[in-house]
Formats: structure tokens, C-alpha cells, sequence
């Protein structure tokens, strides 16, 4: 551990210090790092990092997703500069992809928050890789935190897709959830409410568009709907 992470550590220890002097210095410290180059990726590394205690852990993956909304886009609304430089970005959306089987519930809830935030800027275009990897991670019986963390990414991103995306994604996702909704034996409950909940956003949009595109709609979505009535039959009994 070089010593600017050393340095992040203890602002980041301080600002959760009671003593309100302590804390405040160490906000002001972050706030002025923020403006410097490698400061998102060092919250990355710290938010990734199983050593370190979990309060500080939350804490900077808490503000990577705040540093993402201020510097990841100079065409979005609130982009203050700098911007994260291109190197960067790949080694954050590496060092994130990487930690959603944290075994921390809150720390992988936090880091697919701020997984789900580059995609809003990324996501399809200049991020393909996301959703295959996402796939991969929730096809993985043997590692279910992965499979917690993944799910929760496609519950944020599927939530926020427009009709372009939802037709690209339904056909390879379907499939992949339904193993899980229809599988109680492996996967436990959250996980079952977790795929279930991404269907409805997916199958809400779908809705939507079928008022201007009913043949497309339909013929997407009729080979995946046999097996799905026969499970949702099954959870009502």
C-alpha cells in the first residue's frame, strides 16, 4: 500500500471520527482530493479492499458513486471538472466487477450502485462487456454472493433501460432468471425476488412498447412465455 492510499484511509477513518473538528478537516481534505487525478480509483481499491474494516469499505464505495455523478460525463447535468481520465475508467469498471461476490451484503449493494451509475453513462455502447459478464457471474450456481451482486446490477440497469435496450437484453436474460426463480433448492429467497423483480421491469417496458411495436413485442417475448406461466402458476399454488 503506497502512501496516498495510506493517506485516503485515514481521511476516510477521520470523517466517521465524533469529534466534529476531526471530521470536518477530513471532509474538506476528500473534497480537495477529489480534484486530483487517481482519486476515484483509489476509492475504488479502498471499496474493494476484504482487509480493511467495512465501515470504511461502505464509505468509499459511497463516494466513488458520488465522484462518478460529478466527473464520469462532461455532457451530463452537475459534471464539474476534472474528468475521469479513459485509463481510468477501465481500471475502476475492473476493480467493481470484480468485488460483487463480496460476501458484505451492504459493501456488494454499494458497489453495484455504483456499477449501475457508469452504465447509465456507459451502458451499451461504450460498456458491451457489462451485461455477457453480468450473465456469466448470474449462471454461476457455485458462487451465489457473485450471483447476489450481479442480479442486483441488472435490477438497477433494468429499471433504467429505454426500448432500444430491453429487446437486446430479454432474449439471453430470461433464461438465465427463470433458472433461478425456478430453482428454490439453490438459491434462496432474495435471490428468487431479486429475478423476479428485474422480469417485471423488463415485461413493464415490453408493455409499453407494445402499443407501437405489438408484432416485435410479441414475437420476443412468446417462446420465453410458456415455461414462465407454468412457474408463476406454480408460486401462486
Amino acid at each position: 500500500m503506497d502512501q496516498d492510499q495510506q493517506w485516503l484511509i485515514n481521511c476516510l477513518n477521520a470523517s466517521l471520527d465524533p469529534n466534529h473538528q476531526v471530521r470536518n478537516f477530513a471532509e474538506t481534505s476528500l473534497q480537495q482530493a477529489s480534484l486530483q487525478q487517481g482519486y476515484g480509483l483509489a476509492l475504488a481499491r479502498v471499496a474493494a479492499n476484504r482487509e480493511l474494516p467495512f465501515g470504511i469499505r461502505q464509505l468509499a464505495a459511497v463516494l466513488l458513486k458520488q465522484y462518478i455523478r460529478k466527473h464520469w460525463n462532461e455532457d451530463e447535468e452537475g459534471f464539474e471538472h476534472p474528468i475521469v481520465p479513459s485509463n481510468e475508467k477501465v481500471s475502476i469498471k475492473g476493480i467493481l466487477l470484480a468485488s460483487l461476490d463480496d460476501p458484505y451484503k451492504k459493501i456488494c449493494t454499494a458497489i453495484s450502485v455504483a456499477v449501475s451509475t457508469i452504465a447509465h453513462y456507459d451502458w451499451p455502447d461504450d460498456w458491451p462487456e457489462l451485461v455477457p459478464f453480468l450473465l456469466s457471474l448470474i449462471n454461476d450456481q457455485a458462487k451465489l454472493n457473485a450471483v447476489h451482486g450481479a442480479l442486483r446490477c441488472l435490477a438497477l440497469l433494468s429499471s433504467d433501460m429505454d426500448d432500444m435496450m430491453v429487446p437486446k437484453i430479454v432474449p439471453a436474460l430470461f433464461p438465465c432468471l427463470y433458472t433461478i426463480v425456478s430453482s428454490p433448492q439453490i438459491y434462496d429467497k432474495s435471490l428468487r425476488c431479486k429475478s423476479l423483480s428485474i422480469v417485471y421491469n423488463c415485461s413493464s417496458m415490453l408493455g409499453v412498447m407494445s402499443g407501437v411495436y405489438k408484432t416485435e413485442t410479441t414475437a420476443l417475448l412468446l417462446p420465453l412465455l410458456q415455461p414462465w406461466m407454468e412457474q408463476f402458476s406454480s408460486i401462486l399454488k
